[in-house]
Protein backbone atom coordinates (compact mmCIF):
# COMPACT_ATOMS: atom_id res chain seq x y z
CA UNK A 1 0.00 0.00 0.00
CA UNK A 2 2.80 2.00 0.83
CA UNK A 3 4.01 1.43 -2.75
CA UNK A 4 1.23 2.66 -4.44
CA UNK A 5 0.51 5.87 -2.86
CA UNK A 6 4.12 6.88 -3.59
CA UNK A 7 3.45 5.55 -6.90
CA UNK A 8 0.41 7.87 -7.03
CA UNK A 9 1.95 10.77 -5.80
CA UNK A 10 4.34 10.50 -8.66
CA UNK A 11 1.67 9.92 -10.99
CA UNK A 12 -0.44 13.01 -9.74
CA UNK A 13 2.84 15.66 -9.73
CA UNK A 14 2.51 17.09 -6.21
CA UNK A 15 4.88 19.25 -5.24
CA UNK A 16 5.19 18.44 -1.69
CA UNK A 17 3.79 14.43 -0.32
CA UNK A 18 2.75 14.72 2.40
CA UNK A 19 3.32 10.66 4.36
CA UNK A 20 1.83 9.35 7.61
CA UNK A 21 3.59 5.98 9.06
CA UNK A 22 0.96 3.51 9.63
CA UNK A 23 2.32 1.83 13.30
CA UNK A 24 5.38 3.71 14.77
CA UNK A 25 8.04 4.50 12.74
CA UNK A 26 11.43 2.45 12.65
CA UNK A 27 10.02 -0.81 10.72
CA UNK A 28 7.40 1.29 8.91
CA UNK A 29 6.97 0.66 5.14
CA UNK A 30 6.82 4.16 4.67
CA UNK A 31 10.68 4.48 6.59
CA UNK A 32 12.33 3.94 3.32
CA UNK A 33 12.06 7.87 2.32
CA UNK A 34 14.33 10.45 2.32
CA UNK A 35 12.35 12.81 3.13
CA UNK A 36 12.13 17.05 3.56
CA UNK A 37 11.19 16.99 7.34
CA UNK A 38 10.42 14.95 9.30
CA UNK A 39 7.32 15.36 12.56
CA UNK A 40 6.09 13.48 15.39
CA UNK A 41 3.11 15.13 16.24
CA UNK A 42 1.88 13.40 19.29
CA UNK A 43 3.03 10.28 21.34
CA UNK A 44 0.69 8.38 23.89
CA UNK A 45 0.36 5.02 24.95
CA UNK A 46 -1.49 3.10 21.78
CA UNK A 47 -0.09 0.21 19.98
CA UNK A 48 1.65 -1.14 23.25
CA UNK A 49 1.92 -5.31 21.87
CA UNK A 50 3.96 -3.78 19.53
CA UNK A 51 5.83 -0.59 20.06
CA UNK A 52 6.21 -0.71 23.77
CA UNK A 53 4.82 -0.57 27.32
CA UNK A 54 6.18 2.79 27.87
CA UNK A 55 6.51 6.35 26.47
CA UNK A 56 9.88 6.33 26.35
CA UNK A 57 9.50 3.09 24.00
CA UNK A 58 7.06 4.32 21.89
CA UNK A 59 9.57 7.42 21.15
CA UNK A 60 11.85 5.67 20.44
CA UNK A 61 9.94 3.30 17.90
CA UNK A 62 8.55 6.57 16.73
CA UNK A 63 11.56 8.76 16.14
CA UNK A 64 13.41 5.83 13.84
CA UNK A 65 11.64 7.88 10.84
CA UNK A 66 14.38 10.84 12.21
CA UNK A 67 17.36 10.98 9.66
CA UNK A 68 20.90 12.58 9.58
CA UNK A 69 21.10 15.87 9.56
CA UNK A 70 17.46 16.22 8.21
CA UNK A 71 15.31 18.85 10.49
CA UNK A 72 13.07 17.10 12.76
CA UNK A 73 9.91 18.76 14.65
CA UNK A 74 7.94 17.63 17.38
CA UNK A 75 4.51 18.68 18.71
CA UNK A 76 3.36 18.99 22.14
CA UNK A 77 5.42 15.72 23.56
CA UNK A 78 5.49 14.39 27.02
CA UNK A 79 8.67 14.80 29.11
CA UNK A 80 9.76 11.18 29.05
CA UNK A 81 9.17 11.27 25.16
CA UNK A 82 11.01 14.53 23.96
CA UNK A 83 13.52 13.27 26.10
CA UNK A 84 14.37 10.32 23.61
CA UNK A 85 13.52 12.15 20.91
CA UNK A 86 15.78 15.11 21.33
CA UNK A 87 18.71 12.10 22.22
CA UNK A 88 18.29 10.50 18.58
CA UNK A 89 18.74 14.21 16.91
CA UNK A 90 21.73 14.56 18.72
CA UNK A 91 22.96 11.43 17.45
CA UNK A 92 22.01 11.56 13.92
CA UNK A 93 23.06 15.39 14.03
CA UNK A 94 19.61 16.39 12.81
CA UNK A 95 18.51 19.87 13.53
CA UNK A 96 16.06 19.71 15.94
CA UNK A 97 12.42 22.06 16.24
CA UNK A 98 9.79 22.05 18.57
CA UNK A 99 6.39 23.76 18.50
CA UNK A 100 6.51 26.04 21.62
CA UNK A 101 3.04 27.06 23.73
CA UNK A 102 3.97 30.21 23.38
CA UNK A 103 4.14 30.00 19.38
CA UNK A 104 0.35 29.82 19.30
CA UNK A 105 -3.40 30.64 21.45
CA UNK A 106 -5.84 28.34 20.78
CA UNK A 107 -10.08 29.92 21.45
CA UNK A 108 -11.88 26.08 22.13
CA UNK A 109 -15.19 27.53 22.08
CA UNK A 110 -14.86 29.48 18.54
CA UNK A 111 -12.74 26.49 16.83
CA UNK A 112 -9.72 29.52 16.38
CA UNK A 113 -6.05 29.90 16.55
CA UNK A 114 -3.52 32.88 16.48
CA UNK A 115 -0.31 31.96 15.71
CA UNK A 116 2.90 33.96 15.52
CA UNK A 117 6.31 32.41 15.03
CA UNK A 118 9.18 32.26 12.96
CA UNK A 119 8.27 35.26 11.02
CA UNK A 120 4.73 34.22 10.51
CA UNK A 121 1.39 35.07 11.46
CA UNK A 122 -1.88 34.84 11.41
CA UNK A 123 -5.20 35.73 13.41
CA UNK A 124 -8.42 33.84 14.38
CA UNK A 125 -6.99 30.74 11.51
CA UNK A 126 -9.88 28.57 11.37
CA UNK A 127 -9.18 25.47 9.95
CA UNK A 128 -11.38 22.81 8.55
CA UNK A 129 -10.37 20.24 10.63
CA UNK A 130 -13.16 20.02 12.91
CA UNK A 131 -11.89 19.78 16.85
CA UNK A 132 -10.44 21.46 19.71
CA UNK A 133 -7.40 19.08 19.30
CA UNK A 134 -7.01 20.18 15.53
CA UNK A 135 -6.05 23.25 16.52
CA UNK A 136 -3.24 22.21 18.02
CA UNK A 137 -2.26 20.15 14.84
CA UNK A 138 -2.95 23.36 12.76
CA UNK A 139 -0.13 25.20 15.15
CA UNK A 140 2.00 22.03 14.73
CA UNK A 141 1.31 22.15 10.64
CA UNK A 142 2.04 26.20 10.36
CA UNK A 143 5.25 25.27 12.30
CA UNK A 144 6.30 22.74 9.71
CA UNK A 145 5.89 25.31 6.64
CA UNK A 146 7.88 27.64 8.32
CA UNK A 147 10.80 25.00 8.54
CA UNK A 148 10.71 24.25 5.01
CA UNK A 149 10.31 28.26 4.18
CA UNK A 150 13.09 28.57 5.98
CA UNK A 151 15.50 25.92 5.84
CA UNK A 152 14.79 25.04 2.25
CA UNK A 153 14.06 28.39 0.98
CA UNK A 154 10.44 27.09 -0.38
CA UNK A 155 8.44 29.52 -1.71
CA UNK A 156 5.05 29.01 0.53
CA UNK A 157 2.75 31.78 0.69
CA UNK A 158 0.96 32.80 3.77
CA UNK A 159 -2.22 32.87 1.00
CA UNK A 160 -1.44 29.66 0.48
CA UNK A 161 -1.25 28.25 3.98
CA UNK A 162 -4.34 29.89 4.64
CA UNK A 163 -6.34 28.39 2.08
CA UNK A 164 -5.01 24.84 2.72
CA UNK A 165 -6.20 24.71 6.20
CA UNK A 166 -9.17 25.96 5.01
CA UNK A 167 -9.85 23.18 2.70
CA UNK A 168 -8.28 20.41 4.07
CA UNK A 169 -10.80 17.36 3.81
CA UNK A 170 -10.45 14.09 5.99
CA UNK A 171 -13.19 11.61 5.95
CA UNK A 172 -13.53 10.22 9.70
CA UNK A 173 -12.23 12.92 11.68
CA UNK A 174 -14.46 14.54 13.91
CA UNK A 175 -16.24 13.88 10.47
CA UNK A 176 -19.52 16.49 10.83
CA UNK A 177 -22.64 15.35 7.87
CA UNK A 178 -25.87 17.57 8.61
CA UNK A 179 -29.25 15.91 7.41
CA UNK A 180 -32.34 18.52 6.72
CA UNK A 181 -34.79 17.26 9.04
CA UNK A 182 -32.87 14.04 10.58
CA UNK A 183 -30.31 13.80 13.24
CA UNK A 184 -27.04 15.13 12.67
CA UNK A 185 -24.08 12.50 11.79
CA UNK A 186 -20.29 12.86 13.30
CA UNK A 187 -18.03 10.17 12.20
CA UNK A 188 -14.85 9.92 14.16
CA UNK A 189 -11.91 7.33 14.42
CA UNK A 190 -11.51 7.32 18.11
CA UNK A 191 -9.36 4.50 18.15
CA UNK A 192 -7.53 5.13 21.65
CA UNK A 193 -8.27 6.27 24.71
CA UNK A 194 -6.38 9.89 23.55
CA UNK A 195 -8.26 9.75 20.61
CA UNK A 196 -11.93 9.12 22.73
CA UNK A 197 -10.97 12.23 24.64
CA UNK A 198 -10.16 14.33 22.07
CA UNK A 199 -13.50 13.51 20.22
CA UNK A 200 -15.36 14.18 23.60
CA UNK A 201 -13.91 17.43 24.52
CA UNK A 202 -14.71 18.35 20.79
CA UNK A 203 -18.37 17.17 21.07
CA UNK A 204 -18.78 18.99 24.33
CA UNK A 205 -17.57 22.54 22.52
CA UNK A 206 -19.67 22.35 19.82
CA UNK A 207 -22.43 20.50 20.98
CA UNK A 208 -22.92 20.96 24.84
CA UNK A 209 -26.34 21.07 25.04
CA UNK A 210 -27.43 17.99 22.68
CA UNK A 211 -27.76 14.19 23.46
CA UNK A 212 -25.47 12.08 22.13
CA UNK A 213 -26.28 8.97 20.82
CA UNK A 214 -22.87 6.37 20.68
CA UNK A 215 -22.30 3.91 18.14
CA UNK A 216 -18.57 2.62 18.73
CA UNK A 217 -16.70 -0.29 17.57
CA UNK A 218 -12.98 -0.72 18.83
CA UNK A 219 -10.28 -3.24 18.12
CA UNK A 220 -8.40 -5.86 21.09
CA UNK A 221 -5.43 -4.77 23.08
CA UNK A 222 -6.56 -0.92 24.10
CA UNK A 223 -7.47 0.92 27.25
CA UNK A 224 -11.30 0.09 26.78
CA UNK A 225 -11.83 1.08 30.32
CA UNK A 226 -10.47 4.71 30.16
CA UNK A 227 -12.44 5.18 26.41
CA UNK A 228 -15.52 4.35 27.99
CA UNK A 229 -14.93 6.37 31.32
CA UNK A 230 -14.70 9.53 28.49
CA UNK A 231 -18.08 8.74 26.85
CA UNK A 232 -19.56 8.47 29.70
CA UNK A 233 -19.13 12.37 29.65
CA UNK A 234 -21.32 13.05 27.08
CA UNK A 235 -23.42 10.11 27.21
CA UNK A 236 -25.30 7.77 29.18
CA UNK A 237 -26.29 4.96 26.58
CA UNK A 238 -23.75 3.04 24.45
CA UNK A 239 -24.43 0.56 20.97
CA UNK A 240 -21.86 -1.58 20.51
CA UNK A 241 -21.32 -3.19 17.57
CA UNK A 242 -18.47 -6.10 16.16
CA UNK A 243 -15.94 -4.86 13.57
CA UNK A 244 -15.77 -6.85 10.30
CA UNK A 245 -12.64 -8.23 11.18
CA UNK A 246 -10.60 -10.66 13.53
CA UNK A 247 -8.67 -7.92 15.51
CA UNK A 248 -12.32 -6.81 16.40
CA UNK A 249 -12.47 -6.83 20.18
CA UNK A 250 -15.80 -9.47 21.57
CA UNK A 251 -18.43 -8.12 23.06
CA UNK A 252 -18.95 -10.64 25.68
CA UNK A 253 -14.93 -10.16 27.15
CA UNK A 254 -16.08 -6.90 27.30
CA UNK A 255 -19.69 -6.89 28.94
CA UNK A 256 -17.38 -8.68 31.79
CA UNK A 257 -14.48 -6.79 32.16
CA UNK A 258 -15.66 -3.12 31.93
CA UNK A 259 -16.77 -1.17 34.62
CA UNK A 260 -19.75 0.77 32.98
CA UNK A 261 -20.97 2.21 36.13
CA UNK A 262 -23.89 4.28 35.08
CA UNK A 263 -23.80 3.71 31.32
CA UNK A 264 -26.81 1.45 29.45
CA UNK A 265 -25.07 -1.12 26.73
CA UNK A 266 -27.18 -2.49 24.16
CA UNK A 267 -25.06 -5.12 21.99
CA UNK A 268 -26.28 -5.11 18.78
CA UNK A 269 -24.78 -7.77 15.91
CA UNK A 270 -24.00 -4.95 13.29
CA UNK A 271 -23.01 -1.59 12.07
CA UNK A 272 -26.92 -1.69 9.87
CA UNK A 273 -28.86 -2.92 13.50
CA UNK A 274 -27.30 -0.90 15.65
CA UNK A 275 -28.21 2.50 13.04
CA UNK A 276 -31.57 1.15 12.38
CA UNK A 277 -32.15 1.26 16.51
CA UNK A 278 -30.52 4.62 16.73
CA UNK A 279 -32.82 5.95 13.96
CA UNK A 280 -35.96 4.86 15.46
CA UNK A 281 -35.34 6.46 18.73
CA UNK A 282 -32.95 9.61 17.67
CA UNK A 283 -34.64 13.11 17.06
CA UNK A 284 -33.85 15.80 14.29
CA UNK A 285 -32.02 18.11 16.89
CA UNK A 286 -30.07 14.62 18.48
CA UNK A 287 -26.54 13.89 17.45
CA UNK A 288 -25.50 10.29 16.03
CA UNK A 289 -22.09 9.93 16.78
CA UNK A 290 -20.36 6.74 15.02
CA UNK A 291 -17.18 6.71 16.57
CA UNK A 292 -14.01 3.68 16.92
CA UNK A 293 -12.07 2.15 15.07
CA UNK A 294 -11.57 2.83 11.13
CA UNK A 295 -13.20 -0.33 10.21
CA UNK A 296 -16.43 0.83 11.89
CA UNK A 297 -16.05 4.70 10.16
CA UNK A 298 -14.92 3.00 7.04
CA UNK A 299 -18.12 0.76 6.84
CA UNK A 300 -20.59 3.51 7.63
CA UNK A 301 -18.75 5.85 4.89
CA UNK A 302 -19.09 2.82 2.34
CA UNK A 303 -22.35 1.76 3.25
CA UNK A 304 -24.56 5.04 4.43
CA UNK A 305 -21.94 7.92 2.45
CA UNK A 306 -20.48 6.76 -0.39
CA UNK A 307 -22.86 4.49 -2.13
Amino acid sequence: MAALAFDYFRHSGVDIAVIETGLGGRLDATNVLSPLLTVITDISLDHVEILGGTLSKIAYEKAGIIKSETPHLIGLLPPPAEKVVRRVCKKKRAPFFCLNRRDFRIFPNRLKLDFSSDGLKFDSLAPSLVGVHQLKNTALTVKALSILRDFYGLKISRTAIKEGLQHTDWPGRFQVIKNNGRPTLVLDVCHNAAGVRAFVDSYRVLYPNRKAFIIAGFVKRKEHQLMFDELSRITGEIYLVPLKTKRSIDIDELMRTINWRELRVKRCGSLNTAYIKVLKTAGPDDIINIIGSHYLVGEFLKNYIWK
